[in-house]
């Protein structure tokens, strides 16, 4: 039988360097720890009588919205081809950072690699057009881009040259929203001054000083403790992870204000070379089943998002819209700074945003497929 080498060279390499190291690559990496001990002895139970075996490397932790998506591949997959097929998913970064694992995909030592793409511009910007602020204002909008096929292709013909090919998306939770400790915010004004975490992504970094606050970069698993000894008065991300990093417990954030400015999901990379050698029926078990996965993991994210939201109310936290006026204030502000600067760029051309606002169409009921109101 025809066996897929795993991660060689690249495994012995990596697990003497990073073994019992948590993925702090991941943006919402939210309990900054590796997969669970039950989940890893689970994973190493593969038979060994599978005819292809491919492992995934995902930064984000076994406990995060996104890897609920990657578990329901695996499980389809090994499903729909009766075994002959095997998915290995290594949660919390246990094979390295986003960077690390993509670069590992690129280079053909590893099969699969998940992250947030807020964290792969150094690797390539083919996705950062989508983490412009307010160019998705709903969940439709969002799901339209993830499935257009033209956006696909211009995508992976930008990742080519990399020998990457984009597979699948899930979401992470939503889009980021603004969380505060101690100051409620309700308008532009309300902004100015205050300083935020950030990630490594420029357009975050960038929509936070167009509200005339401050960005400072803090890696995800640092967070918490930026917050609690007041380097930053808040944060902006979704709220399944203020939820999984525990923000709503110890007077962290008592404040999230619903201002849906800015998207990012979790996206997986197969070596274009690698797939390219697989059999059309592999493929299509694949394909098949990553679909249905996302399928599966759209509506399992609403409720899950809106379980999340409840409970950090109910643990104090208020979580509440601002008037409307405010809120287009907040986005004109965002959209003509940001924009200006950041169309034109490598891989942000206004041909491919042009595309992308063809291809999401309109915005719907603006809903993002929870509930805050409850």
């Amino acid at each position: 039988m025809i066996k897929r080498s795993i991660v060689v060279l690249f495994s012995l390499l990596l697990f003497g360097m990073l073994f019992g190291c948590v993925g702090g690559g991941g943006e919402n990496n939210g309990n900054g720890d590796a997969a669970s001990e039950e989940n890893n002895s689970s994973e190493s139970n593969n038979s060994g009588d599978a005819e292809y075996e491919f492992q995934v490397a995902n930064v984000l932790a076994e406990s995060d919205v996104s890897s609920y998506g990657l578990d329901k591949f695996e499980e389809l997959v090994e499903e729909k081809s009766d075994g002959n097929i095997q998915i290995e998913v290594l949660h919390g970064g246990q094979l390295g950072s986003g960077v690390e694992t993509f670069e590992a995909v690129k280079n053909g030592n590893l099969d699969m690699a998940a992250d947030s793409f807020a964290n792969l511009a150094s690797i390539t910007p083919a996705f950062e057009m989508f983490h412009l602020p307010f160019l998705f204002e709903s969940r439709d909008q969002l799901l339209n881009a993830f499935s257009s096929e033209a956006i696909k292709e211009q995508i992976n013909g930008e990742l080519e040259n990399l020998n990457l090919k984009w597979f699948t998306t899930f979401e992470i939770g939503g889009p980021r929203v603004i969380g505060t400790s101690d100051t409620k915010v309700t308008s532009l004004d309300d902004l100015e001054g205050m300083t935020f975490r950030a990630s490594r992504s420029p357009l975050e970094i960038a929509s936070q000083e167009a509200w005339g606050a401050k960005g400072q970069t803090v890696d995800w698993p640092e967070t918490p403790e930026s917050v609690r000894l007041g380097m930053v008065d808040g944060l902006t991300v979704p709220y399944a992870s203020f939820h999984s990093a525990k923000f709503h417990e110890g007077d962290l954030i008592n404040y999230i204000a619903n201002v849906p400015f800015q998207t990012y999901a979790s996206v997986t990379v197969v070596n274009t070379e690698m797939w390219a050698e697989l059999p059309d029926d592999v493929k299509t078990i694949l394909e098949e089943s990553q679909q249905e996965a996302r399928e599966w993991h759209i509506d399992f994210v609403g409720d899950y998002v809106t379980e999340n939201i409840n409970e950090m109310k109910e643990a104090g936290v208020e979580i509440y819209s601002i008037p409307d006026e405010n809120y287009e204030e907040i986005k004109e502000v965002t959209k003509d700074t940001v924009w200006d600067e950041f169309i034109g760029n490598e891989g942000m051309s206004q041909e491919k945003l042009d595309l992308i606002q063809e291809e999401i169409g309109p915005v719907g009921d603006g809903g993002w497929g929870y509930d805050i109101s409850q």
